[in-house]
């Protein structure tokens, strides 16, 4: 009975060390790596003011497929949304009856032809003849005269063959070049007149933007510059070239328009879209002094309705990133990257590049060594 006592009091010491002994760390919180994270030092801003305008995107070519022919429309090869080539075949109209005037044209060539051969030989005779003294001389002069004028009706039969032959070519209507069916506007069995707009086509390859402005904004730009376009509802900018500006009727007027041309790559932009685009602000020119900071957009953190950027801050010995909230203003016009913070972000900051989604704040880091410059540019 001693024994057993003493046995049961040891195991409870055992089990009362083990209670309040330190509970060993987790293996999965040992083998977590420290993320790495790329940074960029904030900036003042140096670039100068923008405003907003609305555009309207707009093919970079576009074709009204008409004919000068009357008939009826045979065929329509293509639908709306097809991709055609330079040549290709896109409607047929009915070419009876220009195949008929085309016969007949082609018929009164050759009798022409064989009625001036006919009076060449005779003028060639009556020359012979007149070598002789056997005529006068009017005869043989007659005789040139008539082939002259069958020279004239040759001529004349030659230039309407030409003329019916380019009539069928017009029943037979091809894409003048490389694009996308837009639109058909008539379908096969239809009667068309001439000029009347059988279908629309579209080169996309360019895309041309048409932004009204004042005649004080279009006189600040010149031809080439960079100005930027915002689309979709992350608000993200593509780059375009200022191509021109359609001048308003009369100097007085405002009514002007910059056209601006960017590549259909850059974006998901299609004709018909409306874009917000930003220019410089002539008003307010350059903005330096109002102490605004330069964000990297690929810094820029967007929540709903709320901006901010992971901001580095040191905690002793260990890097953490701090979310901050930040209020910022139009993006820049010239296409920088950068994008101008008004409230939120002092000079000297440093924020966290293309942060990923699994960084939280509060959360240790470590900064990539530079092994070449950081992201500062």
């Amino acid at each position: 009975m001693t024994v057993f006592t003493r046995a049961l009091g040891l195991c409870s010491l055992l089990v009362l060390a083990g209670c309040f002994g330190d509970p060993p760390e987790p293996e999965a919180k040992k083998n977590t790596p420290t993320p790495e994270v790329t940074v960029a030092e904030i900036r003042p801003w140096q670039n100068g003011a923008t405003r907003t305008l609305p555009g309207v995107v707009r093919p970079g070519r576009r074709a009204v497929i008409s004919t000068r022919m009357s008939g009826t429309l045979e065929t329509v090869n293509v639908e709306p949304g097809d991709t055609v080539t330079t040549g290709q075949p896109l409607a047929t109209v009915d070419s009876r009856e220009v195949e008929s005037a085309i016969r007949a044209a082609r018929a009164n060539v050759q009798a022409t032809e064989s009625a001036l051969s006919q009076a060449r030989r005779e003028h060639e005779r009556l020359q012979r003849l007149y070598g002789e003294d056997l005529i006068a001389r009017v005869k043989m002069e007659q005789a040139g005269v008539r082939v002259q004028e069958f020279e004239a009706r040759l001529e004349t039969a030659k230039a309407e063959l030409q003329s019916q032959q380019s009539n069928l070519d017009y029943t037979r209507l091809t894409a003048p070049f490389d694009g996308l069916v837009a639109e058909t506007l008539v379908d096969a069995g239809s009667f068309v007149g001439p000029g009347q707009a059988l279908m629309v086509l579209e080169a996309r390859d360019t895309l041309r933007i048409d932004v009204p402005v004042s005649s004080r904004i279009a006189n600040s730009l010149l031809p080439g510059q960079l100005v930027s376009v915002i689309t979709g509802e992350e608000g993200h900018t593509l780059p375009a070239h200022l191509t021109g500006v359609i001048p308003a009727l009369d100097n007085e007027a405002t009514g002007q328009r910059l056209r601006l041309t960017l590549n259909s790559n850059q974006g998901a932009l299609a004709p018909g879209q409306v874009v917000t685009v930003l220019v410089p602000n002539p008003d307010e020119g350059m903005v330096g002094t109002r102490n605004w900071m330069a964000l990297p957009q690929s810094a820029l953190i967007r929540r709903g309705q709320l901006t901010g950027t992971l901001v580095l801050e040191q905690r002793g010995d260990e890097t953490a990133v701090h979310l901050k909230w930040i209020k910022t203003a139009n993006p820049p016009a010239n296409g920088t990257d950068k994008i101008p913070v008004t409230e939120g972000l002092s000079e000297g900051e440093q924020v966290v590049l293309e942060p990923s989604a699994d960084l939280q704040d509060g959360q240790t880091v470590t900064v990539k060594t530079a092994g070449a410059d950081n992201g500062k540019r």
